[in-house]
């Protein structure tokens, strides 16, 4: 542990540069370095002395950046793909982006993922599929023998429970623009 503490005092700030090379996002780097040396501090507890703290803390970064780059390339993608599947401009009609549009944007698209956890599993597999993953009705029909109208009704039941889940939303969101 007083190798590990040691090693962050020392070196710091060229980790920290090592990191800014790969994060833009000052604050973000900073992150990344406290949660990987925290991770690697809770190992070195549970595991005992680690005997190369410099390879693995360097292991630990590079995992927590590759974690980043991940949650940030799924968050993107989930606001792409849910905002191009419900055209959620049409439920804030002012095209002009402002914050407040942002923020129910935002509490709208956390409502939509909630909403899809609630479909059944068959329906939420065919509307994420296709949805978001991009994979045709054929294409998944000929990986689960199920036919491609079935697939296609059952993310149209999905469609149509996530409109009808997200109606009051959609009305709130009109009285407040």
């Amino acid at each position: 542990m007083a190798s590990l503490e040691q090693f962050y005092r020392r070196e710091r700030r060229k980790i920290l540069a090592w990191i800014r090379y790969r994060v833009a996002d000052p604050d973000e780097a900073e992150d990344i370095l406290q949660e990987s040396f925290v991770s690697a501090l809770g190992e070195m507890n549970a595991a005992g002395e680690i005997e190369n703290v410099i390879a693995y803390t360097y292991s630990v970064l590079r995992n927590k950046i590759k974690d980043w780059y991940r949650k940030r390339k799924t968050a993107q993608y989930r606001q792409s793909a849910l905002g191009e599947e419900f055209e959620l401009d049409s439920f804030l009609p002012d095209s002009a982006p402002n914050p407040e549009k942002e923020f129910y944007r935002s509490i709208l698209l956390e409502e939509l993922a909630l909403a899809i956890e609630e479909l059944p599993a068959d329906q939420k597999f065919a509307f994420v599929e296709n949805s978001f993953r991009g994979k045709t009705f054929q294409e998944l029909s000929a990986e689960t023998g199920i036919p491609e109208g079935t697939l296609s009704a059952r993310k149209t039941y999905a469609k149509e429970f996530l409109n009808r889940r997200l109606k009051d939303l959609k009305t709130l969101f009109l009285e407040n623009f």
